[in-house]
């Protein structure tokens, strides 16, 4: 029993080190928060600019300059929202495979004991408890890390998406007395543009995933 003990106790190991390891890369998406954080201010100062500058040059009210702006900021809102709920998401989904893990563990513990009072060594029993270890680690384990490899990922292409959003509104404010309102609806229409070449963009990687799973099922239904 004692090989099947040494598993168990390193299976518990393996837990605290994953565990250490996604509170690690948790709390390097906070940092990234903070950038975030820093991005917005600048977005604010940028937007305070902007408004001065157009009221100056073409007498723009600020609720008409609101108007505009909002909408070339729309996505960028809507973005920030996904990726917070895409945030708990993950944050939920760690603390619910850790505990799972842990609970696995004292289970298997348990099943050993039980197998030890009754001075048994019944193979199938212990092949049984190494099995369930394999299978519910890596299985859950390898989702895990795929779901939260695929939010820092969202994670940095919104970072740099607003990073895009300042720079392209600072260009702007560089402008300074040639700045006009033709200026900003320029950059309104250059994001509805780039918005339709994303849709494309999509709808193409949703064909191409379609058709691969067809040729797969083909394949399958082959042999």
């Amino acid at each position: 029993m004692e090989p099947v003990l040494d598993i168990i106790t390193s299976y518990e190991s393996r837990i605290a080190t994953v565990e250490e390891l996604i509170t690690t890369a948790y709390q390097a998406t906070e940092t990234s928060d903070g950038s975030l954080d820093i991005l917005d201010k600048d977005r604010d100062r940028l937007r305070t600019g902007l408004q001065k500058t157009l009221a100056k040059n073409c007498s723009l009210r600020r609720k008409d300059f609101d108007r505009l702006i909002e909408g070339i900021l729309s996505d960028s809102a809507k973005n920030r929202e996904a990726i917070e709920e895409e945030r708990n998401g993950v944050r939920e989904k760690v603390k619910e495979y850790l505990e799972e893990q842990k609970q696995l563990a004292n289970d298997l513990r348990k099943q050993l004991i039980e197998l030890t009072q009754e001075r048994t060594e019944n193979k199938s029993c212990l092949n049984k408890i190494i099995g369930n270890i394999k299978v519910t680690y890596e299985g859950k384990g390898q989702r895990l890390f795929t779901m939260f490899r695929d939010f820092q990922t969202h994670l940095e292409a919104f970072q740099k998406e607003q990073e895009e959003i300042n720079h392209k509104l600072q260009r702007l404010i560089d402008r300074g007395e040639f700045l006009s309102l033709e200026d900003l609806r320029q950059l309104e229409a250059a994001k509805a543009h780039q918005q339709r070449k994303t849709e494309r963009e999509l709808r193409r990687e949703e064909v191409d995933r379609m058709l691969s799973h067809f040729r797969q099922q083909r394949q399958e239904s082959r042999r």
